[in-house]
């Protein structure tokens, strides 16, 4: 159960039969060349979005900044710094290099499936960084509302 739930609040599939089918369901019967070019797609998309969360990121720790040379309640604002900061450390890490799941020995390891893993790995980092952002916001905006008062 408590995997179902952290596999739908991660975007991912929960338990290993579902990532199981999921890899089935997203390789099908494609060889594996065009099976990893699907995936590599995936893997890009998801590079792509940590790029654009990142600006948001850089320009919501502006916000905090400014709310915090002009007196607004700190400690809303620091813990929604903090929280920025965790997920630029989530989206960064996103955009390291692809080159590790080459490391592995040809002859032993199947290229499709730690593409694949490397692809779920990503959706969990983005959608991680993605709530501590959207918290991050919530704290800005409750700052805002104090500050008004």
């Amino acid at each position: 159960m408590l995997q179902q739930v952290l596999g739908w609040l991660l975007g991912t599939p929960g338990s290993p039969e579902e990532r199981e089918n999921a890899f089935r369901h997203i390789v099908g019967d494609l060889n594996a060349t065009a099976a990893a070019e699907r995936l590599r797609g995936g893997v890009q998309h998801n590079t792509e979005k940590a790029g654009a969360l990142l600006a948001a990121q850089g320009i919501f720790t502006v916000a905090d900044t400014f709310a915090l040379d002009h007196g607004w309640p700190r400690i809303p604002i620091l813990i929604s710094l903090v929280s920025l900061i965790a997920g630029t450390f989530l989206a960064i890490s996103i955009l390291r290099s692809t080159m590790r799941m080459y490391r592995h020995d040809a002859e032993r390891a199947d290229p499709v499936r730690l593409i694949f893993k490397m692809l779920l790995s990503r959706m969990i980092r983005f959608n991680l960084a993605l709530y501590l952002t959207f918290f991050s916001i919530l704290l800005l905006g409750g700052a805002a509302v104090l500050d008004a008062f």
